[in-house]
């Protein structure tokens, strides 16, 4: 049975940038002096180079695409991609955009199989998912950022909790966790800030809502590591990205980043995908996204992207 998901472009004050790209952005412009210089230093082993081609250096005001990819790894496990958003920026018009694909939109993979995308960081890491991003939406997807949804729980902890505005109150239960979230300031531990920023069936806005709270979190970790305790917390912070966090963004090209596209961070605009949800022929339920919504979306980005 076929249910048609049409989402709506929330009018909301929040700008929807990455559980990913934005804690490392937000990380080298909130530490500053002898914190600047330790993380500097740590941040080295974040470098992941992405198989083949070397990647050249980000240019100066040029406009680039950055693929955040947010995983659920556990021991033994490939793992799934659990939230994949491709962000465009260009520097010289002040302009970037945000694409939330959805995990369990159909894509056809190099072999020529479908799948939901999510399954292709399983099939063949973060290359296997770039390259099906890149063929899916006709561009060119030099840089990531991934981290492990997971890890978030020890990031949070290790700044010493978090407090985020709730929009509305919802209650979550999983085998970890069982909590009522009350509407307004809650101040929440890793565990529960895990589960603020995974809840989704209960939310109006759906994954646009889940996108929300997880950067409401994310950003409450930056304001943390701009306050004054970050040099009691730096050694800890440091561990955590190093087990859970890996880019080939360099720690110079993040301070690039965030300098050149600042305009662009404030003023992101989410791009939608419409489309239907259904069961296929292989009795697998996937997101299809329409024609005309696919052609939108390579449109805007082709044209932010182009130098």
């Amino acid at each position: 049975m076929r249910s048609r998901l049409r989402k709506k472009q929330p009018r909301i004050g929040w700008r929807i940038a990455s559980a990913v790209l934005l804690l490392f952005v937000l990380t080298v412009s909130a530490t500053t002096g002898f914190a600047f210089l330790k993380f500097q230093q740590t941040a080295d082993s974040f470098i992941t180079p992405l198989k083949g081609a070397k990647k050249l250096p980000l240019e100066v005001m040029q406009p680039v695409n950055v693929l955040l990819i947010g995983v659920d790894e556990r021991k033994n496990d490939p793992g799934r991609a659990d939230a994949i958003m491709l962000l465009s920026f260009n520097p010289e018009t002040k302009q970037a955009t945000s694409l939330s694909i959805p995990r369990d939109m159909q894509v056809t993979i190099k072999n020529g199989e479908k799948t939901k995308i999510n399954h292709t960081y399983a099939y063949g890491g973060v290359e296997e998912t770039i390259e099906t991003v890149e063929r899916t939406f006709e561009t060119k997807v030099p840089y990531y950022a991934k981290i492990n949804m997971d890890g978030l729980i020890e990031l949070v902890d290790a700044v010493g909790g978090v407090t985020v505005d709730n929009p509305s109150a919802f209650s979550w239960n999983d085998r970890r966790l069982q909590k009522d979230y009350a509407e307004g300031k809650i101040k929440l531990d890793g565990l529960e800030a895990s589960g603020y920023a995974r809840m989704r069936k209960q939310d109006p806005l759906g994954d646009m809502g889940r996108q929300i709270r997880q950067r409401q979190v994310l950003e409450a970790v930056g304001m943390k590591l701009a306050g004054p305790d970050i040099l009691t917390n730096l050694e800890e912070v440091s561990r955590v990205l190093k087990n859970n966090f890996s880019t080939n963004i360099t720690f110079s090209e993040a301070a690039q980043l965030a300098q050149e596209n600042q305009t662009g961070f404030e003023r992101l605009k989410p791009l939608k995908l419409d489309g239907e949800g259904y069961i296929a022929s292989d009795g697998v339920w996937y997101f299809f996204a329409s024609d005309q919504s696919m052609q939108e979306a390579k449109q805007a980005i082709d044209k932010l992207t182009k130098s």
